[in-house]
């Protein structure tokens, strides 16, 4: 049986209909699975990603990360390997801040940045921590974890850490060591 021009349309249009119709990775994973898969499975993941946070149309942060993973339900995105570099009102870099991983909350616009964090500032103040909260509405960070800081001045470290974004205003909270070329610069609270 010989099929004609017509009937090879009609199937070709047949075939591409339900290929476009059918079900999708998404519908399987959130649908028919329910809470062993559909709540756990992220809403978008991308890789090699840089996201710009603006304030009234200038850019304020910069962040690049390997890896973004979103979860809407939780309000959380979770970045890997990343690097964000925060602008002042001019548009130079003010500091900036390296990571293994990042939660971040959107809902809030509250960063926890986890692994191996290193702050540096546009002075060359350097901190660093193995984990570090960021709240880029009010510029504070603070952390309870281990700290150092190292500024052309001298090094002092401990545990716990209250600073500006920039690190021009920083107070060590437990167990305060370092070393100061004029400890007449350093001032106790």
């Amino acid at each position: 049986m010989m099929l004609d021009m017509k009937n090879i349309y009609c199937v070709i249009i047949l075939l591409l209909a339900v290929a476009l119709t059918g079900c999708n990775r998404d519908d399987f994973n959130r649908s028919d699975h329910g809470d062993s898969l559909g709540q756990n499975a992220p809403d978008s993941e991308v890789s090699g990603a840089t996201i710009l946070l603006s304030d009234m149309g200038k850019v304020t942060s910069e962040i690049m990360a390997d890896k973004i993973i979103q979860y809407n339900d939780i309000d959380s995105t979770m970045a890997y390997v990343l690097t964000i570099k925060n602008y002042d009102t001019l548009g130079h870099v003010n500091s900036t801040v390296t990571g293994d991983s990042s939660v971040i909350r959107e809902n809030t616009r509250m960063y926890i940045i986890y692994g191996n964090v290193i702050v540096v500032t546009e002075d060359g103040t350097k901190l660093e921590t193995d984990k570090l909260h960021w709240n880029p509405k009010t510029d504070k960070i603070h952390t309870d974890s281990f700290v150092r800081i190292t500024t052309s001045d001298g090094v002092v470290s401990g545990w716990g850490m209250e600073a500006d974004q920039k690190i021009k205003s920083y107070k060590i909270l437990h167990q305060v060591s370092g070393e100061y070329d004029d400890a007449g610069k350093l001032v106790e609270p």
